[in-house]
């Protein structure tokens, strides 16, 4: 078994701190909160890309059929639970605009791979299970880095792909999307490798190029069409992924192995999906004892509340790794 690379672990945990803190209210300016947003869900791509081996594959139906088990199986059960836990009360707890939705609606919303209602993060997974089910032919039949060629065109294919419901269905055009930071991860690793803060030189390119992608990422949207800042988006990310994967490394480096990280990194289903209750419990419990203006233009909150979500999922995260994995389409015993 290949040695687990704890920088993957503490890039994943970073991205889910900062998934978190997106969830978590007040919400601000909508081109920040898309910068924010973009350092949080999308980096996880990058991170899958890089652990997906096509060699190991034995086979298009027999990927198919282990990705299913990892994604479709946790994506079914924690959506069951939680379709039916609205049904009885989420719905009145809600308020009136959430009674008037009809019932069916989510569900239609979890067949069509939309699950917007009851587990809106979970977008990500049906994005993700798109995503590999189009990159794997394209990975098992060009060799070297053109999959990161024909993964940057899909992406700006969005630009002419007309705007209807069927390209959103299992999040085929956020599959589309962000299908450059996964092929980057995948058949880059020589160039991921080389993400490190080795030399002064190689810290301050870094450094600029986070800048950039950064200052893309926050003024794009303010400054020209919505739509084209959302197409441009993963490649202002991917100028981004040296610094934010060299401070991963850092980590590993001088802290090392870290129990914490390589447990988020493991349960990070399950982070996603209880996230935005566990943040909706602790806004109505502070509302009723300070008032719902205490949110008002209040980071300092907002990063608490997140740093609170982090901490009190982790030991439930746990629990159901360990005594519920067949919600996560896992055996007992297995990691």
């Amino acid at each position: 078994m290949a040695q687990r690379k704890a920088w993957l672990d503490y890039i994943k945990l970073i991205a889910m701190t900062l998934v978190v803190v997106y969830h978590t209210p007040p919400r601000y300016d909508t081109a920040h909160e898309a910068a924010l947003f973009n350092m949080g869900a999308p980096v996880f791509f990058f991170a899958a890309g890089y652990l997906f081996n096509v060699s190991r594959q034995q086979g298009f139906f027999k990927f198919l059929l282990h990705r299913a088990r990892q994604i479709l199986v946790p994506y079914t059960t924690f959506f069951i639970i939680f379709y039916a836990l609205w049904l009885v009360v989420g719905r009145r707890m809600a308020g009136p605009e959430e009674q008037a939705i009809d019932t069916l609606t989510p569900l239609w919303q979890f067949i069509k791979g939309t699950p917007d209602i009851v587990l809106g993060p979970f977008w990500f997974l049906a994005a993700m299970f798109t995503m590999q089910v189009i990159y794997y032919p394209v990975r098992r039949y060009l060799k070297g880095r053109w999959p990161l060629l024909v993964a940057v065109l899909l992406s700006l294919s969005l630009f002419v792909i007309p705007d209807v419901p069927c390209v959103r269905y299992w999040n085929l055009d956020r599959a589309l999307l962000y299908m450059p930071l996964y092929a980057l991860g995948n058949c880059c690793r020589d160039l991921v490798d080389k993400f490190t803060f080795a030399s002064v030189s190689r810290s301050i390119s870094w450094i600029v190029l986070a800048a950039l992608g950064l200052g893309i990422l926050v003024v794009t949207p303010l400054s020209i069409n919505r739509d084209v800042a959302y197409v441009l988006a993963p490649e202002a990310v991917i100028l981004v992924l040296p610094f934010y994967t060299a401070i991963s490394k850092w980590l590993e480096e001088h802290v090392g192995n870290s129990r914490i990280a390589q447990t988020v990194a493991i349960t990070g289903i399950t982070y996603l999906a209880l996230q935005n209750y566990l943040i909706g419990v602790i806004k109505m419990m502070v509302s009723r004892v300070c008032g719902p203006a205490v949110f008002d233009d209040n980071i300092v909150l907002k990063i608490v509340i997140a740093l609170a979500v982090m901490v009190v999922l982790y030991p439930m995260a746990v629990l159901i790794e360990r005594y519920l994995p067949f919600l996560l389409g896992k055996r007992y015993g297995s990691r």
